[in-house]
C-alpha cells in the first residue's frame, strides 16, 4: 500500500514534459527546405493523412508557378494543420512562397507557419533581418527571391552536412 501511495505522490509532483516547436531562422529555413516554390493554392480541404509524428488534418492543392529549389512542377498536394498544437501549417487559397519537405512520401510545410509566405501585389512579409525569427516586414517579391537564390548558391558551394536526424523543422 505504501508503494502505491508513494507512486501516486511521485506522479502528482512530477512536472509534465511538453514538446516545443523549433522555428529555424531565415537562412536555416532556406537551407533545410527540400523544395521552395511559388504556388497558387487552388483548393483546401479536410484530411486525415497519417504522418511519421502526427496526423495532418488539411490538404491543400496547388499549382506550381515557379520552383526556386528542388524539382517540383505542375500540380502538388501539401498537407498541414498538424495535430501538434504548439505549431502548425495552415493553408488557404491564394499565392504563396512555400518552404516544403517530404514526410512519408508527401509534401508538408517546413518551419511551420514561417514557411508559408503570402504574396500580395508582388510583395510578401519577409524576415526583418537575418537573426529574427518572427519579426516580418513587407518586402518586394523579387528581393526575397534574390535572397533565397543567394543562400541556395552558397549552400551548393559548401560541403554537405552530416545527415539530419530530426524531422527537418
Amino acid at each position: 500500500m505504501k508503494k502505491i501511495i508513494l507512486s501516486l505522490m511521485l506522479l502528482g509532483f512530477a512536472s509534465p514534459c511538453f514538446a516545443k516547436a523549433y522555428y529555424a531562422p531565415k537562412k536555416e529555413m532556406i537551407q533545410k527546405a527540400e523544395c521552395i516554390v511559388i504556388v497558387e493554392v487552388t483548393k483546401v480541404e479536410k484530411s486525415e493523412k497519417k504522418g511519421k509524428s502526427w496526423v495532418y488534418r488539411q490538404k491543400a492543392s496547388a499549382t506550381v508557378k515557379r520552383c526556386l529549389k528542388g524539382a517540383v512542377k505542375g500540380e502538388i498536394e501539401i498537407y498541414g494543420l498538424e495535430t501538434f498544437i504548439c505549431a502548425q501549417c495552415y493553408y488557404e487559397k491564394g499565392t504563396f512562397i512555400l518552404f516544403l519537405r517530404k514526410e512519408e512520401g508527401f509534401w508538408v510545410g517546413s518551419n511551420w507557419h514561417l514557411g508559408i509566405r503570402p504574396i500580395t501585389n508582388n510583395k510578401t512579409q519577409w524576415f526583418k533581418d537575418d537573426e529574427t525569427r518572427f519579426e516580418m516586414q513587407e518586402t518586394p517579391l523579387e528581393d526575397v527571391i534574390k535572397e533565397i537564390n543567394a543562400v541556395i548558391e552558397e549552400q551548393m558551394k559548401e560541403p554537405p552536412d552530416k545527415p539530419d536526424t530530426g524531422h527537418g523543422k
